[in-house]
């Protein structure tokens, strides 16, 4: 196989994706490959993603669209497009997109969690 043939196996194209609502007003559309798992979330205004954590290392870069505001451990952390984050394992975060603010664009990526014994 070509790397060319690779790469188009892998590539995403966000406008292709079929999105399922993970929390109301945000969708989510995800990709695995044996290590990870790409998420690309549009945030709807007025949406919010509760205060949670998990045990893998998670990235998040802002795509496009307005302001994102991430807290952190208890630390406001406004976020914008061209904006990435790279937050360790366990640490409690939420997001929340204003009423009156614009879409958001997120890319997330983890390690994926290994199948349950």
């Amino acid at each position: 196989m070509s790397t060319h043939e690779v790469f188009d196996a892998l590539k995403l194209r966000i406008e292709d994706q079929q999105f399922s609502e993970v929390r109301p007003g945000i969708f989510g559309a995800s990709r695995e490959t044996e290590q990870l798992t790409v998420t690309v979330y549009v945030y709807t205004p007025g949406c919010a993603w509760e205060t949670h954590q998990h045990p893998e290392d998670q990235v998040t870069f802002v795509h496009e669209g307005g302001e994102v505001v991430f807290v952190v451990d208890g630390e406001e952390v406004p976020m914008g497009p061209g904006d990435l984050c790279v937050l360790p394992g366990n640490t409690p975060h939420s997001a929340t997109v204003a009423k009156g603010g614009e879409r958001v664009v997120t890319i997330n990526t983890w390690r994926r969690r290994s199948p349950a014994r």
